[in-house]
């Protein structure tokens, strides 16, 4: 669990190139993608036209996003963003930074399903700290 909550902030905010990730996290992190790619029926192509600042809640995307969320352990099955579980499992190394973005993302939209509150949460946290975001 512990390392499905630092993932997803790697995910997120990019920090996977400050912190040499091991081979087997790599290997989860290429998973998690490939699981996530399958469930929301994106394509690589997709996947790599997303582009946050013109197009941030692209429909293609938002349920990537959900699965991104839910895999990760950070949006349960009702749509609750489990922020403390996020802050308490946290890497010593992403700990202050992550905590940041997230002090600034815990009043989102919902959105009409968990699809767009997931797509807005990643929003969120682009704009929270749009140097360190990417989504993978």
């Amino acid at each position: 669990m512990l390392w499905r909550s630092i993932l997803y902030f790697l995910v997120l905010l990019g920090f996977s190139s400050c912190i040499e990730l091991p081979p087997d996290l790599q290997e989860f992190v290429d998973d998690l993608h490939k699981i996530c790619v399958s469930k929301s029926g994106i394509t690589e192509s997709d996947h790599a036209a997303y582009d946050v600042k013109s197009n941030p809640h692209d429909s293609k995307l938002q349920c990537y996003m959900k699965c991104l969320m839910m895999e990760a352990k950070w949006m349960n099955s009702a749509g609750v963003i489990q922020y403390d579980f996020i802050i308490d499992t946290a890497h010593p190394a992403i700990k202050d930074p992550l905590e940041a973005a997230m002090n600034k993302c815990r009043e989102i939209d919902d959105g009409a399903n968990l699809c767009e509150k997931a797509s807005n949460f990643n929003f969120c946290m682009y704009g929270a700290d749009p140097e360190n975001w990417f989504l993978i």
